[in-house]
């Protein structure tokens, strides 16, 4: 269905207006960074992005903004292993080719639809594209008013009501059909909230690549290395996690990892990791899938695992380096609990505006994390 994909912007985000987190902001940020006083229990898109300028402020220098990554490929130098890249300065509109020693993948997986498999919707696609939507595309309701619109599978649009599951369209008569039989005629848009799809298209060189379907990425040890190409790490790619935490963790590991300080296991050993992966979630997106507190513990298994690493030498003190965040009590309990706050958040209306603490929502540590 390229309707859905031809309309995108080439360097597309899916953020809407009036965009708030899903976590509180204790639970998403960093381990050095809190966020400002005064921030709304739930930041918005426009704190969040005024955040994570401000930490990436001291390396701002070392990058490269407005450069595209068109390619990344193996190589070698002198016999040892490298990687070319292909960039294009998009101001200059100026391809260049550069080589490097090792390559972090931190492109996110929320730009690009996942399109589901459901009778009728290419058809639908051919017949009336101006009506069907993606939520990548969505910024605000106002396409949306006045019309009756079909929403497979989830959306906090106003006005909606629940329906079991989606099992067909009929395109000539502008009707669906459900799961318990029951059709809705006369729709007018169709906004596919469907999710996303792994999209690495500057990986073409490496094997194996990511599956057609976009549900699952390349098979990583923990989430991060790939296995025959150990200087290729990924970042981000898990989902339902605290992304900033987690992220920070997941970098503490592959520093020390390049470093020498520590070592991965032989290359069958990460291949058993990820068959025990394979076995408990399955080979489909669930691979990806940390819920809590699944996201907890391989947080804490990977603060353990940099536990491990050698020692660094500077100004003739032994010190550890730079150290995720520790996941206490209290902090698990709020992650654990952040579901439940947001719903209670949301409740609020416009008055949630003013809401800074779980406490002013009735949420309160007890000294226990459960679950």
């Amino acid at each position: 269905m390229e309707v859905v994909t031809t309309s995108l912007p080439r360097l597309n985000t899916p953020m809407y207006e009036n965009l708030e987190a899903n976590l509180p902001h204790m639970v998403m940020q960093f381990s050095d960074k809190p966020f400002p006083n005064g921030t709304q229990l739930f930041p918005t898109r426009e704190t969040v992005m005024q955040y994570l300028e401000e930490y990436a402020d001291e390396i701002l220098p070392l990058t490269r903004l407005e450069h595209e990554v068109l390619d990344v490929k193996p190589t070698e130098c002198d016999g040892i292993h490298k990687w070319e890249l292909v960039v294009r300065n998009n101001v200059k509109h100026k391809e260049i080719t550069k080589i490097f020693d090792a390559v972090i993948v931190a492109n996110g997986h929320c730009d690009w639809p996942l399109l589901p498999s459901i009778e009728g919707l290419e058809a639908w696609s051919r017949i009336s594209p101006a009506s069907l939507y993606h939520s990548t595309s969505y910024r605000n309701t106002k396409p949306f008013e006045d019309k009756a619109e079909v929403s497979p599978y989830h959306t906090d649009l106003p006005n909606t009501r629940e329906y079991p599951a989606l099992v067909s369209l009929k395109p000539d008569e502008r009707a669906a059909e459900f799961e318990d039989g029951s059709t809705e005629n006369n729709i007018d848009a169709i906004l596919l909230c469907t999710g996303y799809a792994y999209r690495y298209p500057f990986l073409t060189a490496v094997e194996p690549t990511i599956k057609k379907e976009g549900i699952r990425a390349l098979q990583l040890y923990h989430n991060m290395f790939h296995m025959q190409y150990p200087t290729l790490a990924f970042v981000g790619t898990t989902e339902r996690t605290a992304p900033f935490p987690y992220s920070e963790c997941q970098a503490a590991v592959i520093a020390r990892v390049w470093s020498d300080r520590l070592l991965l296991p032989p290359e069958l050993e990460m291949h058993d990791w990820t068959n025990r992966v394979v076995h408990e979630r399955g080979t489909g997106r669930r691979f990806h899938q940390l819920n809590p507190p699944y996201d907890l513990r391989h947080m804490k298994e990977m603060y353990e695992w940099v536990l491990t690493a050698a020692e660094l030498q500077s100004d003739g003190k032994r010190v550890k380096g730079k150290m995720p965040k520790v996941w206490d009590d209290r902090a698990c309990w709020e992650r654990l609990a952040a579901a439940k706050m947001k719903k209670a958040f949301n409740a609020r209306g416009k008055e949630r505006l003013q809401v800074l603490t779980y406490e002013e929502l009735g949420f309160h540590f007890d000294g226990l994390a459960k679950g």
